[in-house]
Parts: structure tokens; sequence; C-alpha cells
């Protein structure tokens, strides 16, 4: 028999701030943390100007003295985000057995600015080596090796990359291995930070990108009409799940379960969607869960405001809902946070955790001119009260054709 889930702690690094409360606040009334940026080639000096949600300012806080200097800006967000959710949970490590407990993260490009950095260093300064630190800088499993080394934890410690599905991955094998009996608590989440000129030069190039609108914050616009691209984001959230009988003996704080989970192939083209390919994931999850779809009152979408996923994304979602596709309230956060690629995934199950909780239902910003293929309940603009709601999904879809579903409930009143 399968054990149950439960979420006992929550904690992000968002370009709309770190912590959630404050987050989630803005992300209802519909703010963008979106704004115009620069990113110059330190070669020949040319520039890339497009639009980004970059992080606000202000330092990075690790758990472990030192940290800073062994780990890329990808590994110190997600160090951040763990932190917090640890707090959150009450987790005792003085007091648990430390062999039961694991780690798994999602990122899709890993360390990409020490990788930057390295080939500055050799291809621009004429230097003969790169940093000492350079492969425990890059390599994708260090937030995962980092938070077991920081608390002593010796379960499963595990790292995915599946591009923009990867922290929903990781979020999902961390259920099973609880499920399953392999770890009685996992702390898994997903962070990305590929601000950076050779990064951003990739995605640009691959033309995904949405030019400057006239005002830059409104330049990711999800199901709209005239939508021309996403926009990328750093960040990281993370969340502890723990077995569900434990997390009631020790009187963890249980803010939601974890019900579902649905990881299929679209194989049918390396980087273009399928509607089949990604409603396959959402029915996956939904028999996993063992919950009928009319049951579902939010859907937190993958929406990157391209034109081809959005409207694929929207034929799914009525070939897995069927007729009740037009009574869920979906929205997609990308055009506040930005594209947090291989976070996203970790932060779309965190915002649909906080519509649970709140019995609220979060906007698809700038969403002034609908698309008529997109025609569900998108929640333009704003956010609203929905309450009622017992069940959540969010989706992620990755190229290379990683889908990848997530169905939540409510936590026990």
């Amino acid at each position: 028999m399968k054990r149950r889930v439960a979420v006992t702690g929550v904690g992000v690094v968002t370009p709309l701030g770190h912590v959630l409360g404050d987050v989630w606040s803005r992300v209802v009334a519909g703010d963008s943390a979106i704004a115009a940026a620069r990113f110059q080639n330190a070669a020949t000096g040319a520039e890339l100007i497009v639009p980004v949600a970059a992080l606000p300012s202000g330092a990075l806080t690790p758990p472990i003295k030192g940290v800073a200097g062994f780990a890329d800006r990808f590994t110190q967000m997600a160090l951040q985000a763990v932190k917090i959710a640890v707090a959150e949970s009450r987790l005792d490590f003085e007091k648990a057995d430390r062999s039961r407990i694991g780690v798994s993260n999602g990122t899709c490009m890993g360390g990409i600015t020490e990788t930057e950095a390295g080939f500055d260093t050799i291809y621009v300064r004429g230097r003969p080596k790169v940093h000492p630190f350079t492969v425990i800088r890059t390599m994708y499993n260090a937030p995962s090796a980092f938070v077991a080394t920081a608390f002593e934890l010796t379960g499963p410690v595990l790292a995915y990359s599946t591009t923009c599905s990867s922290s929903s991955v990781a979020i999902g094998e961390a259920a099973r291995c609880i499920r399953h009996g392999y770890a009685d608590t996992m702390i898994a989440g997903g962070s990305e930070s590929l601000l950076t000129y050779s990064a951003i030069n990739c995605w640009h190039s691959a033309q995904l990108l949405a030019p400057i609108a006239f005002e830059p914050r409104r330049s990711c616009r999800p199901f709209a009409a005239d939508r021309d691209g996403t926009v990328l984001g750093e960040g990281a959230a993370f969340v502890v799940l723990e077995a569900w009988d434990q997390a009631i003996d020790r009187g963890a704080p249980i803010v939601g379960e974890l019900l579902g989970y649905g990881c299929t192939a679209d194989s049918g083209h390396i980087t273009q969607p399928s509607e089949e390919g990604q409603a396959r994931p959402m029915i996956a999850a939904l028999a996993d869960a063992d919950i009928d779809p009319r049951q579902i009152g939010y859907l937190q979408a993958h929406g990157t405001g391209t034109k081809a996923n959005d409207a694929t994304e929207t034929a799914a979602v009525k070939l897995a809902f069927g007729e009740h596709a037009y009574s869920v309230a979906v929205s997609s956060s990308k055009a506040q946070l930005g594209h947090m690629v291989g976070a996203a995934g970790a932060m779309g199950f965190v915002l649909a955790l906080q519509a649970l909780r709140t019995q609220t239902v979060p906007p698809t910003a700038n969403l002034l001119h609908q698309d008529e293929k997109c025609d569900l309940d998108y929640v333009p603009m704003v956010g609203r009260a929905k309450p009622g709601m017992r069940f959540a999904m969010c989706n992620a879809f990755g190229f290379g054709g990683t889908a990848v579903s997530l169905v939540l409930g409510t936590p026990p009143r």
C-alpha cells in the first residue's frame, strides 16, 4: 500500500521576493517583476537587450558557513529556499533518522554562470586554468549534494534535468521515494540561474524570447492573442515532503498533500508539443491521485506565452478534463515571475499549493485580449477568491518531451 505524502514546509527565492506570503500577495494582485536588462559579451562588448525577471537585490544567505565560495548562484538560491522550507516544517535533524531523509533537485542549465566564467577565463583572458571549484560549481547535483552535506543527510540524494519540467520530476520522484518506503522525508524542488550573456543568447537565437513591450513588465502575455514569446527568470522553490503518519506523529504543520504524479513523454517532436503529449501526464496524475477530473478547482498551467505552447496546452486541458475544462480556473505566473525553466515546475507547485491554502486563484497577468484558441477561464489580470477548492494541479512541459503534472490536496482543517 502506498504511503500518503504530506507537504510540511515551503521556501522560495523569486523575482518578487523571498517571503512566500509577500510574494503571494503580489502575485494575486497581478504585480510583475519583469524589467528590461542588458547582457554584455565580455569578449566583444556586444549587447543583448531583452526583458527578464531578475532577482531583487539582497544577499543570499546559505545555511552553512563558507558554502558561498564553493557554490554557483543556482546552488546558493536553492540553499536559501531549502533553509526557509526546513524552518517552516520544524524539522529537527538532531532527533530525526538522517538515513531516512533525502534531497531531490531539478535544474535545466545547472551552474551556467560558472561555465560562462570559465570560458571567459580561458578564451577571453587567455589564462591556462579555470577556477579549481569549477566542477562542483557547475555540476547539476550541487544543490542536493550541498543540502545533504549541510544537514548530514544520508538518504537518497538525487538530481534531475529535463529542461522546463526538471523540478516537477524532482518533486514527483521524491514523493515516490516516500510512497514506496525508500525515505520518510524528502527535501525537493529546483533552482535556476541562467541570466548570463551566453544563456540569454541561446534562448534569443532560438526565437523563444519575447521582444520588449512598450511597458517591459507586459512583455510576457500567456494565452493572449498578441503573445509573442516567453521571458526568462531566475529563482528557486523547494518543499519538504514527509510520510503522512510521521508528519502527524511529530505535530508537523501540514500545509498540503501531494496526491498524484504523472510523468510521460511527448515523443512526437523534440521541441514542438502535441495535445496528446500534454494531456497524457494530466490523465496519469489524476489516475494516480484517484480523483475525478471534476474535482480539480485550479490548474497552474505551464503557460509560457509562446504561440505553440499556450494553444496546445489549452487543447490538452480540454482533452484531459472534457467539459469540466471550462469550469477549472487556469492561470500562468510566468507573466509575473518570468520562466524559471528548471525551477518553473516547483514554483508552479508552490503557487498551486498557495491557491488551496488561501482558497484564492492567482491571475494570468497582462491578459487583456484572449486568444480565441485559448478559451478557458484564465483568470485575467487579477486573482480572485474561489472558496471550496479541495484539489489543484500544476503542469510543466520541457523540451525533449518530458511532460509532468502534479495533483495536490488541501491541508486538514
